[in-house]
This record gives C-alpha cells, sequence and structure tokens, in this order.
C-alpha cells in the first residue's frame, strides 16, 4: 500500500541508503510547501486575498494532518446536533477520491455516500468551490448552516467557528511538513481553531489523553479542547441486518479497508471479540473492484477457515453496488462482508458546552446576515 510504504519511509521505520536520501529529497521540497503555505497564509491574515462571507453561519471541520482524523463521523455528529437545534443544515465538500463515472465527472465520495447514508434529509454539495457550493446550498436547498468537510486549509470561504480534528493516537502525526512529514501546516497555525477535538480518545489511556490535550493548550484555551470517542453502534451484514456480537466468540474473520489510518479500525474490530487473521490495507478512498481485490482474501479464506470479512461503512458503500465473490475456489460458500458502524460522541458536559456554542453561534449570525452576501 503506497500510503503505508510512505509513512515507513518518512518516519525512519524504514532504513537503508535509498530511504535516506527520499528522506533528504523530501525535506528539500518540504521548504518550498513550508514558503507557500507562510506566504498564503500571510496574505489571508492580513487581508490582502479577502475571505468571502455568506448569509448563513459556516462550521469548519478540517485537520492539521494529512490521513484519517474522524472528520466524517464528526461531521455527522455536528449535523445531528444542528437538526436537534431546528436548523437546516447542509454539508460542504470537495468530494476528495471520488471515483470518475462513465461521462467523464466525478462520482460520489466515499465520504458523501456515508453521509448520505446517515443523514438522508441532509443535502451534500460536491463542489472544488466551497463559496460557489455555500450559495447553492442556501438558493437550492434553503439551509441555514453550512457544515464545511476538511476546511482548515480551505481560507477563501469565512467561516464562524473552526474546529480541528487531532487524532489522540498520533497528537502530532509524523513531525514536518509535507512530504517530509505528515503536517499540512505548521502547528502554530492551530491558533486558528477555536476547538480542537481529540479524537479516538477510547483508544487510550485516560492520562494519555489528558497529556494530548495539555499539549494543544499552548495554541488554545483549555475551554475549547474537546476529548472525543468513537462509540460502535452496531455490526451489519448486506442485508442491513444487525449482526449480534457474542462476547468472546473469537470470531474469525478478515478485516479489510481503505483508510489513511487502519490501526484505528483494527482495534475496533478486536474490541468486538473477534479473532482478526489476516488484515488487508488498501490506500485511503480506494475505488474497489470486487472481481480482483479480493484474490489474496478468498484464498487465505479456504486455508484459515475464516468466518466473514469485516469492513467499515465508509468502505461498505462503495462495495454494495458491486457482484461480490460468491464462492472460494472448490465451490463452498464465500464468507459474507460485515461493516462496523460507529459515531463520534462527547461527554455529557460537553456535549452541552457544544450544543451551547452552537445555539449561540447560530443566534448571534442571524443577526448580522443582512450585511452578508
Amino acid at each position: 500500500m503506497a500510503h503505508q510504504w510512505f509513512k515507513s519511509v518518512i518516519s525512519g521505520e524504514r532504513a537503508g541508503a535509498w530511504s535516506a536520501i527520499l528522506r533528504f529529497v523530501f525535506e528539500i521540497m518540504s521548504w518550498g510547501y513550508a514558503l507557500v503555505i507562510a506566504m498564503r497564509n500571510f496574505l489571508y491574515d492580513a487581508k490582502i486575498i479577502k475571505q468571502t462571507k455568506l448569509s448563513v453561519p459556516v462550521i469548519s471541520v478540517g485537520n492539521i494532518t494529512t490521513g484519517g482524523t474522524g472528520k466524517t463521523p464528526t461531521v455527522i455528529m455536528l449535523v445531528k446536533e444542528l437538526q436537534r437545534l431546528g436548523k437546516r443544515p447542509a454539508v460542504l465538500t470537495r468530494g476528495y477520491g471520488a471515483p470518475k463515472e462513465t461521462g467523464g465527472g466525478l462520482g460520489k465520495s466515499d465520504e458523501v455516500m456515508v453521509i448520505e447514508h446517515e443523514c438522508p434529509d441532509v443535502p451534500v454539495i460536491v463542489n472544488a468551490d466551497r463559496v460557489e457550493g455555500g450559495r447553492l446550498a442556501i438558493s437550492m436547498h434553503n439551509a441555514d448552516v453550512l457544515v464545511l468537510d476538511d476546511g482548515f486549509q480551505h481560507r477563501r470561504l469565512a467561516r464562524d467557528l473552526n474546529i480541528v480534528l487531532v487524532d489522540a493516537t498520533e497528537p502530532m502525526g509524523i513531525p514536518g511538513l509535507l512530504p517530509r512529514g505528515t503536517w499540512r501546516e505548521p502547528p502554530h497555525n492551530l491558533r486558528r481553531a477555536n476547538m480542537i477535538m481529540l479524537t479516538r480518545c477510547e483508544q487510550v489511556s485516560e492520562p494519555l489523553a489528558d497529556l494530548a490535550a495539555n499539549l494543544l493548550t499552548q495554541w488554545v484555551p483549555p475551554r475549547s479542547i474537546y476529548q472525543q470517542r468513537t462509540t460502535i453502534t452496531g455490526l451489519y451484514d448486506a442485508n442491513d441486518t444487525t449482526v449480534p456480537l457474542v462476547a468472546g466468540s473469537g470470531r474469525r474473520v478478515i478485516a479489510f479497508a481503505g483508510l489513511g489510518n487502519p490501526n484505528g479500525f483494527l482495534h475496533t474490530v478486536r474490541s468486538l471479540g473477534m479473532h482478526v487473521a489476516l488484515a488487508e490495507w488498501f490506500d485511503d478512498h480506494h475505488n474497489y473492484d470486487a472481481s480482483t481485490d479480493f484474490a489474496d482474501l478468498l484464498k487465505s479464506s479456504k486455508e484459515r477457515n475464516i468466518e466473514a470479512w469485516i469492513t467499515t461503512l465508509k468502505d461498505w458503500v462503495k462495495l454494495r453496488t458491486q457482484t461480490l465473490p460468491k464462492n472460494l475456489e472448490g465451490g463452498s460458500p464465500a464468507p459474507p462482508i460485515w461493516h462496523v458502524r460507529i459515531e463520534a460522541r462527547l461527554s455529557p458536559q460537553e456535549q452541552e458546552f457544544l450544543r451551547s456554542r452552537l445555539a449561540t453561534l447560530l443566534t448571534e449570525k442571524s443577526t448580522a446576515a443582512p450585511n452578508m452576501v
């Protein structure tokens, strides 16, 4: 998997002369990237490049490192919270990783399909021009609040709440700007955030989560740091029927997924009491070809007496329309594919703080709406 190979090189895990040379080349390349980032942020901070303000509140969810940090579950959590407050939210996304459709345009990305699956009555606007997408959401769908997916580095559209996600299992990723490290911009730019959510806190000890939160206080106040946990809401089969979970069953499964950080999913599968006999990882946003991608899984399933294959909802929404393998070599049935559904949750106290902050934001913005476009 290209992504894992890249991480092994820049982290220093992969030794050897060629890896050292690559790290040196990546270091030189990162200097140019740093200059571009610094200049762009300066132009926005000095208001030389103007931001566009829309007539409804904009809430951005983003990160400062590459790889998965739990943006989609967080977007879904925010959308549902806004609906509880009586609002009509819409999600803006660029649709990164979407496959090409027959006509040459972009299809739906996995994140878009997951959001539509979990929030079926919420419009998801896929447009690389997020300003235009926001205007469409307001004019066509009567949206009165916008959630900007992966928006921390997208500065053209002004936002009223800047939420940045930091993975508690890898708080600062691999140090260094791209491509030498996994930073999309230097950590001191976290000062632009109004709120930081530490995600996947259930996968580390409470002292380690607190230590990560304390590290972040150099950029934002402690009251603006929230500890988020991922909760499993169920295991489902291809017919969206719940698969009963039996404690200590030790079912033999193969885990597979296309994720930026597959270790979190592996932890989730094992927490269900499954015995992971094999894990197969594809690149993030992998567009599956069921006729070729599962050859190794089919072979291993026969050799290892596998009961099921298990993946994420993000992967399943792309697979469910494909013709999946029905038989192993020799004619015996192929294992079923199950998928895990999760949701992002805060503590009751932090959830109430978030709800109060959203309610205040929505009230303040409504009084300023006539002066915006």
